[in-house]
Formats: C-alpha cells, structure tokens, sequence
C-alpha cells in the first residue's frame, strides 16, 4: 500500500527546413551546397514511470527513443537518423532516498542519472524555452562522461536549506564515466572517477520546495526568484589524460512572465607530455511568457557559443587529448505557444557559424564542422515547427 507509481510519456515532434547546408569533398578539396530540405523526425521520445516507497524513496526508470526520421544532411544537431526500426535505450534508472525523515537537507541519489553540474545538462529538453537545448551542452557532456545523452553510472548527495528570502542547495557526486577500452567494457589501464560538484544560491523563491535532480526554466509567472550557481567537475588520470576538469557558473532568473537563465564553462585537459588544452562554452536565453485568453505565449531568444583553440599548435594539442577546438556561434528566436503547460507548438529560426582556425577547411574540429554518418560539413542554418507533448 505504500507504493506508488505513475506511468510516463512525452514526445517531441519536430518539422524543419535547412537552408546552405554543405557537405565537404575530400577528392575535391572543398565544400559542395547541397539541397535545401523538409524533413520531419521524431526528435525525441520518453516513457517509462516514476513513483515512491513511502514518503522517503523515490525511483525513476526512463527509456528513450530519439531522432528517428532525422535526415544527415538537415542542420539540426544530434546523432545520424535512428532508422525505420528504432532502437530504444536506457535514459534515466535511479532510485532517491531522503535520508533525513522530515527535511530536504540530504538526498542519496544512486542509478543511471546526470551529473549535477551545467544548467541546460540538468534541465529537460522538453522543458527548453529555445526550440532546440543549448547545443553547448553537447560539449559539456561529451567531455566529462564521453556521450552526448551525458548519463553515468554513479552516486549523488544533494539537499535543499530552505528559507524565507536567502535559501541555498548542493550536489556532490561520484561517477563512472564512459568505459571505451577492452570493448567497451572498461575504463582503461589507468582508473579515476568522476567528482562533481555544485552549490546554489536562491534569492527570493526558490526553484522548488522538495529537492529534485531534474530542473526547468519556465514557472509561467509563479516564481519571483534569482537562482545563482558555482559547479566544478574534475577526473584524475586515465590512459587518454592525466587530467579533466571543468568549472564556472550558471543561473536562473524568474520574475512574473521573465525568464532569463544562462551559463559559462571552462572545459580543459591535459596531457601525459606537458600539453594542456581549454576550451570556454557559454550560453544566454531570454524569454517572456504571458497569457492570450486560456492559452500561453512565449517569445524567446538564445545566444551559445564555443570558443575553443585556433592556432595549428594549440589546435594539435586538443586534437591529440580528444578536445574540442575551433569556435561554434548559434543563435536561437522565436515563440512557444502553449495550450497547456505540458503543451506546446514552437516555431523557430536557428542561424548556425562556425570557425575552424588553423585547421581549415575538412576539419571536425566542433560540432559545427561535423555530422556522424556525414563526415565534414558546414552546418546550415533551419525553420522549425515542433510539438511537445507530456503526458
């Protein structure tokens, strides 16, 4: 009797059209337009079920089904197309355990789950107030775990100090990143963890009033509130590195219809030969949502980038600890209009640049220069007309 459990289902719908998508010509030595494309994809898909045990236990088990339709050559980002046939995947499996009895201040957290650190990392994507996450993300996750969906195995104690106007909340938390050496079975010859680390500051409302791993950026004019954050993550030696690290800050603020959140990341590595490489990703949205009759609109702005080494030497030293080099710029606007707030259409225009460096032209330096199946490209810049749905 004192088990619960609700089943869950989302889907993320999405029509594009890219414009000046290039494909690079090796035999040639140069990059080739190819055509301009619709395409529809279904760009991202959940279910599964959360419930508790009690009032102290918690569980999450989440499966995914993404990009299935995704033509190679549109320029939205993510992964090659997931086939006539789609293949489903693990997403989220964790079981939360409130340790204290009656407060928020200490939760153990243990499954397949994101590290606590970056605020697009550890917020939905079906949550976004931009048509697409900011893409930095991407570069975040690839570079402390080695996927893009950013999941590992591992332990996090997180908790909540509530009060009236000043109240603050942490994660600490301890991984497994992702196991490529002997078939992908192990984390190599040489063995570190993952640490991560987060303290946040919230002036006036808080994001919540129970501690969750998960976070969103629209409150729908419930929240009057500044969420400040420092975070940090750091890995010691492996047969790739002898050192992972990365560390900034993000934040979130919501006033009435008001949304603004962002974040800055330095993200480095270095070498067993005296080579070291950084790279900076940042982003900044805007939004404000305000009520057309029963129904929701929200017009939306967002700037990402990723600035990364340019010189041949420094761009040698990335290329040689699997780092990311060259810059990236995106550039995210339109509007949501929402039926509910677990209903929306988006219609968004995303211009995409990129800069190479030193590498020139060929290179996959960055997710702009790169798609997988393709090879080198240029990305294009795309419309699109999507539809959220959570149930």
């Amino acid at each position: 009797k004192q088990v619960e459990i609700e089943p869950l289902a989302a889907l993320q719908v999405w029509t594009s059209y890219t414009i000046g998508e290039e494909v690079y010509r090796p035999d040639e030595g140069k990059y080739e337009k190819v055509d301009d494309r619709l395409n529809f994809q279904l760009r991202r898909s959940r279910f599964g079920f959360k419930g508790k045990v009690g009032d102290r236990i918690k569980f999450n088990f989440i499966l995914a089904a993404d990009l299935v339709g995704r033509d190679l050559l549109a320029a939205t980002e993510g992964g090659a197309n997931n086939g006539g046939s789609p293949q489903i995947r693990l997403w989220n499996a964790f079981v939360q355990w409130r340790l204290s009895p009656q407060s928020e201040k200490a939760h153990l957290v243990a499954g397949y789950q994101v590290p606590q650190i970056g605020r697009e990392s550890i917020t939905s994507a079906l949550r976004s107030s931009s048509m697409e996450k900011a893409w930095v993300q991407n570069y975040l996750r690839r570079h402390l775990v080695g996927i893009g969906p950013g999941r590992a195995l591992g332990v996090n104690i997180g908790g909540l100090f509530l009060k009236e106007k000043l109240s603050w909340g942490y994660d600490v938390g301890v991984f497994n990143p992702a196991m490529k050496a002997y078939g992908s079975n192990s984390a190599g010859d040489v063995y570190s963890p993952l640490l991560t680390g987060r303290l946040v500051a919230y002036l006036g409302d808080a994001e919540s009033k129970s501690y969750t791993p998960g976070h969103k950026i629209n409150y729908f004019g419930q929240r009057r509130g500044l969420s400040l954050a420092l975070e940090a993550a750091w890995q010691a030696k492996t047969d790739v590195f002898q050192d992972n690290h990365a560390y900034g800050f993000d934040f979130l603020g919501n006033y009435d219809g008001w949304s603004l959140d962002g974040e800055y990341l330095v993200l480095g590595r270095s070498g067993y030969e005296a080579i070291s490489t950084s790279a900076q990703t940042a982003y900044l949205r805007l939004s404000y949502t305000f009520k057309l009759g029963e129904y929701w609109l929200e017009p939306s702005g967002m700037l990402t980038k990723l600035s990364g080494p340019l010189s041949a030497a420094d761009q040698s030293s990335a290329a040689s600890l699997l780092a990311f080099a060259g810059e990236e710029r995106i550039a995210d606007v339109g509007g949501n209009f929402y039926f509910t707030s677990n209903l929306k259409l988006s219609l968004h225009y995303t211009f995409s640049k990129g800069d190479a460096g030193m590498a020139g032209a060929g290179a996959d330096v960055n997710n702009y220069f790169f798609q997988s199946g393709v090879g080198p490209i240029l990305r294009g810049d795309w419309l699109g007309l999507g539809l959220v749905a959570i149930m």
